[in-house]
């Protein structure tokens, strides 16, 4: 694959959670882009997160039997249309609609972007995810600068419609370096691969996989929508400034992505299940420490639990990617995301039904028991 291919693949990354995270950032400062409360506002994602799970198995289907490349096109300018589909809504059931129609293009990055990625070097192949997880973690770290900025200079609807945009800009490249051939991999390599040694491992691999991603998903998204509203809610120091949680987000988000690109490291030169089970128990730790500390220990506290749950990704990537055969590959990473994204979507209303009760304490707490279930689900994965 050219450099040039890889690297937008890797901007496709950053780009996918930065469009799906600028609205529950403009949510978290309700108080003031609209006259409503965050828990009204945040329902409104729902149907997006809804959407960014169930459509990854077509997605991935479709790249399998059709074209990865050609997917990668829908997903770029699908997603620019979406975002100017926000900007020009003019109630909550328009949004809502035009951000479920943005899940559905933006859940098809990860089944087939990823796939690309994991064709090459086994050995290598732990830092090549992580690095591309290092640019979801920039998207997700800059959806906080872009919202607050854009809306505080030109209202809420420019931090949708410039970065659309944006996609739109990138679909254009993308297309200029369009492959000869664009026909499904499964085409090229089903002969050679529907035999490949190793099945009851991958099978095995799989499922394990399966069920912690339903955990992995709920955390994930459950981390990082609620936590512009979480140093709001608990950081006294910074109050109403809202370029200040934006800001402190944005160095959260950069720290977990240092800590993601060394764990890629780390699981290319040692075994991946102890590093698996060391950072699921140490989530669970780091999630209790954020109910008990404030001011500068909550900052530490949260920048360590971010850390280790963007740890966790690229570990089951690289699982899975070293252990599927290829011709398969975009369908079993689409059904994956779609058990995760599923999961993810259930974070939204979770948050806001337990917001609306007690701020965040409760939320904290399961998803701290929830890391260390995680914990347990990991010990059975093969020794090896």
């Amino acid at each position: 694959m050219p450099l040039i291919q890889i690297f937008l693949i890797n901007i496709g990354h950053g780009l996918v959670h930065l469009l799906m995270l600028l609205f529950p950032v403009v949510a978290a400062l309700a108080a003031t882009f609209f006259d409503a409360d965050y828990s009204t506002l945040i329902m409104l994602t729902t149907g997006s997160w809804v959407a960014f799970g169930l459509g990854a198995l077509p997605a991935g289907w479709l790249a399998d039997r059709w074209s990865r490349h050609s997917m990668m096109s829908i997903f770029f300018f699908g997603s620019g249309l979406s975002c100017f589909l926000i900007a020009i809504s003019q109630n909550y059931t328009q949004i809502a609609l035009a951000l479920f129609l943005l899940g559905i293009f933006a859940s098809i990055y990860h089944p087939v972007g990823i796939a690309m990625l994991a064709d090459g070097k086994p050995e290598t192949m732990g830092r090549r995810l992580a690095f591309n997880g290092v640019w979801g973690n920039l998207g997700v770290a800059f959806s906080t600068i872009v919202a607050v900025g854009l809306a505080n200079l030109l209202g809420w609807q420019a931090a949708f419609y410039i970065p659309g945009l944006i996609s739109f800009a990138i679909g254009v490249i993308w297309l200029m370096f369009k492959p000869k051939h664009v026909q499904s991999d499964l085409i090229e390599n089903t002969a050679g691969n529907k035999s490949t040694k190793g099945d009851t491992d991958w099978l095995t691999i799989f499922k394990i996989i399966a069920f912690s991603s339903i955990i992995i998903g709920f955390m994930f998204n459950a981390a990082i929508v609620s936590l512009p509203k979480l140093l709001d809610d608990r950081l006294n120091t910074i109050g109403e400034n809202v370029s200040s949680i934006g800001f402190l987000a944005f160095g959260i988000y950069i720290f977990a992505a240092c800590a993601q690109l060394t764990v890629g490291h780390l699981i290319d030169r040692f075994k991946v299940k102890p590093i698996f089970i060391t950072i699921s128990i140490l989530l669970s730790c780091s999630l209790v420490l954020v109910i008990f500390t404030t001011d500068i220990f909550l900052i530490i506290s949260i920048g360590c639990m971010m850390a280790l749950v963007y740890s966790t990704l690229p570990i089951s990537d690289t699982l899975l990617a070293r252990h599927i055969p290829p011709h398969l590959r975009s369908r079993i990473f689409a059904f994956i995301y779609l058990i995760s994204f599923s999961a993810s979507a259930l974070a939204v209303p979770t948050i806001s039904i337990l917001h609306s009760r007690d701020g965040f304490t409760t939320l904290l707490i399961t998803l701290s028991v929830l890391a260390f279930v995680l914990a347990l689900i990991i010990t059975k994965l093969p020794a090896k």
